[in-house]
């Protein structure tokens, strides 16, 4: 008995640390925390797919109220993060070991292009939400632009609700709702194909990146010094400023 109880300790251990269960949680804690908005003010939509001219875009979570359109990209990471609004990416710091992905400011700019795309007659700046959840420290992240925030789950409804201004009606609000919930795919394979392409995508801006050529424009990667160090940028910086 004490062999399978050991047994099973460890297999939750192991559940519990993998990346698909803690982006789960990360998740249900975003669920949770905008479910303190007025149900009867607010309508908050999950994991919605959307055409794109060239293919999908996944958004994590849309919230329509009276105050504004806010588009929400959640992040689940934990250590120091690092990163500024227009860098190509940013950095995570756990003690001395780095790793770099892409910039959610960046990504979340995306999906708001898509979203303006599926509502055209929304004519008001939408608001762009990078969220954090789990065990992270914001420890330096530079934004300057008006509409868009980086937060932590706990600031999450406190960002969304410091937005006085009325802009829309409820019956707006239930129509903008209702058009993305029938814009959204559910397909299971088109949603397969949109992961596919993101890979597919990744692995090929990995290929020019290692081959020194910038997977933004195609000028050259060459290396270059700033504040904080040696690292690699686009030969046509400022017109393009990728780093590797």
């Amino acid at each position: 008995m004490p062999f399978l109880f050991l047994a099973f300790m460890i297999v939750l251990a192991a559940i519990l640390k993998s990346p698909v269960v803690k982006g789960w949680f990360g998740e249900l804690g975003v669920r949770l925390a905008l479910k303190r908005l007025d149900k009867e003010s607010f309508e908050v939509l999950h994991n919605i797919t959307l055409k794109t001219p060239d293919a999908t875009t996944q958004i994590d979570h849309i919230v329509l109220g009276p105050n504004g359109i806010f588009v929400i990209e959640t992040k689940n990471y934990k250590g120091w993060i690092f990163g500024s609004e227009h860098s190509a990416q940013w950095t995570q710091t756990i003690y001395r070991s780095k790793h770099r992905f892409h910039n959610p400011v960046r990504q979340n700019f995306g999906h708001i292009k898509t979203l303006q795309a599926h509502l055209p007659g929304y004519t008001e700046p939408m608001v762009s939400i990078v969220n954090f959840t789990g065990n992270s420290e914001l420890k330096k992240i530079d934004i300057k632009s008006e509409h868009t925030h980086v937060v932590h789950t706990g600031d999450l409804v406190r960002t969304i609700r410091s937005y006085r201004e009325p802009l829309l009606s409820r019956s707006l609000v239930l129509a903008y709702a209702d058009h993305l919930s029938k814009a959204n795919i559910t397909d299971r394979e088109a949603k397969k194909q949109h992961v596919t392409t993101i890979k597919d995508t990744q692995a090929r801006k990995k290929a020019q990146t290692a081959a020194g050529i910038c997977p933004k424009c195609g000028e050259a990667l060459i290396a270059r010094n700033g504040k904080h160090g040696s690292f690699t940028g686009c030969s046509a910086y400022p017109k393009c400023r990728f780093t590797a």
